[in-house]
């Protein structure tokens, strides 16, 4: 595949990379001459020193051929631009990094495909570590979050069953795990036990709630 992106930015950096070594052909745009010069004699990689705003540079890059376009330089403001054209010269598959969760609807208005900032993603885990100590491990998605749970001694879920949970609209325990065994829904839960959680984005606070209720110790 022919592959676009827009910044080199250690996230396009990356991805330039990591797109480069299974075969893709890939170029990548930057302002920065120097930047461009050492992914280029450093890889594989194409790199076009220009700015990716500019129609002229984007008809330089190819890109009503690419497969893909990515776009992972400026901010958001320059993003959906880029990405804007990048449509308009016929590319199918559009995505951008979003820095900011309140243009997220704007994105997707416009049809592009976005990936939230991952430094976003960090700040809402770390919060929930802080918040929620109980999570071990937590994956968030568009419209969903998961959440993984050592069960421990004192939380009020230990010694009941998963259906004795009761699990508002919108949460649902996915399973219980027991070192190499998952467990039905009407065992017992049991300390060192490892559960897992999906709550909807829609019912956040009340699968805090939720979670609070039987998994916070104290």
């Amino acid at each position: 595949m022919y592959i676009v992106i827009a910044g080199l930015s250690d996230i396009g950096k990356h991805l330039a990379e990591l797109l480069a070594k299974e075969g893709n052909e890939v170029l990548v745009i930057d302002r920065d001459p120097a930047k461009c010069t050492a992914l280029a004699d450093n890889s594989e990689i194409v790199a076009i020193a220009g700015d990716a705003s500019q129609k002229s540079t984007l008809e330089e890059a190819r890109v009503r051929n690419a497969h893909a376009f990515v776009a992972t330089a400026g901010d958001d403001s320059e993003n959906l631009m880029i990405c804007m054209m990048a449509k308009e010269m016929g590319v199918k598959r559009v995505i951008s990094l979003v820095d900011a969760a309140e243009h997220v609807e704007t994105f997707k208005q416009a049809g592009i495909n976005l990936q939230v900032n991952p430094d976003m993603v960090a700040a809402r885990h770390i919060r929930g570590m802080i918040s929620q100590p109980y999570v071990k491990d937590f994956l968030s998605f568009e419209k969903a979050d998961i959440f993984e749970i050592e069960i421990e001694e004192g939380m009020k879920c230990v010694g009941r069953s998963v259906s004795e949970l009761a699990t508002p609209l919108g949460v649902k325990v996915l399973l219980v795990q027991r070192g190499e065994r998952y467990l039905d829904e009407d065992k017992e839960i049991r300390p060192k036990d490892w559960l897992t959680l999906i709550v909807n984005r829609e019912v956040a606070k009340r699968g805090t709630e939720f979670m609070n209720k039987w998994f916070a110790k104290g």
